[in-house]
């Protein structure tokens, strides 16, 4: 079942890409095929599948076809089919191709989650990033080029210094293979580890991002298509956290280490520069990239603390923010076709002549800021709790950053939905009602019952944290 997961999009996206004129039937089509597969994947592995499958691809260079399940892919499997899913329900008004980019996205999305081959990771890792470049480059707005050369840029350097820090862990750290168990046995440490790992943590920077790697991520957003498709595909590729924990910290621990202090004043400074910088926008993307940034900002804190709490927490908030920032994407979207602009106050007193999409706004807002019983709360919460056992201090300054995005998130929010009616707009759609009820559903099911997630994070954030030889 773990190969029909991960090829199935492929398959669908090839169909949209050479019959153009099916695209939006055949993208629902396949992104919810994959969502029920990936329920049941989900199912069974709680039932104790992992579902693990491992062949040589080239076994004289220790490479392997080896996936599987753990707690932290199995959870993030389920955020990106869903995501892309809702995504995909949305945009009834794209361009044909742009589905079909979509789902193979969705694929070497899965496929990276699912990886237990560094090369094998790389590959995904690698092509997932051509349909994302292919999205803003084709259908971007006006200064799509920048922004397509930057985070081009960005994406290709981290991409080139990783693959030399694989093969430094694989042949100076002495492994047999590029397997991740054969890794973990083999740690390279030393100058060349720290050398090693500083490439990865580069890599993973950009694409988490956090400070200062960051600066390809506002045009991204600006510059994609208006639908808010290629956002939603692009805040799945947020994958830096994912990276780190999978990857970067347990094949460096010594490194980490090192770097540990720093880590977590970096990703402290990014949530609490971001959440300020959000505030100043004017434009609904730009606010919505700078506020993911500093979400990223907090979920980095819990990744560097070195803590179970962190550890889930982390994933937990990359898991959430993959359905709330999605959706706000697609309420710009929204907001765009209605008014012709991304501007954060096209009208106001919207709240009047639009009740169901303020209803909805108001749900999106109040999971980014953070509130109780909506997805955004235990992870922020769990990030939290895990950084104060690594250090108050930052962990103070990264709750600035949760209050600042209530600031932010609640002022564009009033403006648009409040005040004095301006001009009135059409209230949510037939299609909108569907893909937002799905959006809400799952924000309030993470939020009420986040046990389901948690116990299922907690077992990969143990062995994280023994690689790393503590035991908080």
């Amino acid at each position: 079942m773990i190969h029909v997961l991960i090829f199935l999009p492929l398959l669908f996206g090839v169909w949209a890409l050479v019959a153009p004129q099916q695209a939006r039937p055949v993208g629902l089509l396949g992104s919810l095929l994959t969502l029920i597969v990936g329920l049941l994947t989900f199912g069974a592995f709680l039932g104790g599948n992992d579902f693990a499958y491992h062949v040589p691809l080239l076994g004289e260079a220790g490479i392997y076809y080896a996936v599987a399940w753990d707690g932290v892919g199995a959870v993030l499997m389920l955020a990106v089919v869903t995501a892309t899913f809702i995504a995909l329900l949305a945009a009834h008004d794209v361009p044909p191709a742009m589905v079909g980019l979509a789902l193979l996205m969705e694929t070497g999305l899965l496929g990276l989650l699912a990886a237990q081959d560094l090369i094998l990771f790389y590959v995904f890792f690698e092509a997932t990033l051509i349909p994302s470049l292919l999205m803003l480059g084709l259908y971007g707005g006006a200064g799509r080029v920048r922004a397509l050369v930057k985070f081009a840029i960005f994406t290709l350097v981290g991409s080139l210094l990783m693959l030399a820090g694989i093969l430094a862990a694989r042949y100076l750290g002495g492994a047999p293979s590029f397997l991740l168990s054969d890794l973990t046995a083999h740690k390279l440490g030393g100058a060349a580890g720290v050398w090693a790992f500083s490439a990865f943590l580069i890599a993973f920077m950009v694409k988490t991002p956090l400070f200062p790697l960051h600066v390809w991520l506002p045009d991204f957003h600006a510059e994609n298509h208006p639908s808010g498709l290629a956002d939603v595909m692009g805040t799945l590729y947020k994958v830096g956290l994912f990276g780190l924990f999978r990857w970067a910290l347990p094949l460096f621990p010594s490194a980490f280490a090192l770097f540990q202090p720093w880590l977590l004043a970096l990703a402290a400074f990014t949530a609490i520069w971001a959440a300020w910088i959000a505030y100043a926008q004017t434009d609904w993307k730009r606010l919505l990239a700078y506020g993911a940034l500093s979400h990223m900002g907090i979920g980095a804190l819990g990744i560097f603390s070195g803590t179970v709490a962190g550890g889930v927490g982390a994933i937990f908030l990359l898991a959430a923010s993959a359905v709330y920032t999605g959706a706000l994407f697609l309420f710009a979207g929204g907001l765009q076709r209605r008014f012709g602009t991304l501007e954060l106050r096209p009208t106001s007193g919207l709240a009047k002549s639009a009740p169901g999409l303020a209803a909805l706004g108001l749900i999106l807002v109040l999971a980014m800021v953070g509130l109780p019983g909506l997805s955004g709360f235990p992870g922020e919460f769990m990030n939290l709790l895990g950084a104060w056992q690594a250090s108050p201090i930052w962990t103070f300054v990264g709750f600035l950053a949760v209050i600042a995005a209530a600031a932010y998130a609640l002022t564009a929010y009033q403006n648009l939905f409040h005040n004095a009616p301006d001009k009135p707009a059409s209230d949510l759609s037939s299609v909108e009602w569907w893909w937002g009820s799905l959006a809400v559903l799952v924000i309030l099911f993470m939020g009420v019952y986040p046990k389901l997630f948690t116990e299922v994070l907690v077992p990969s954030a143990q062995a994280l944290v023994g690689l790393l030889g503590g035991g908080k």
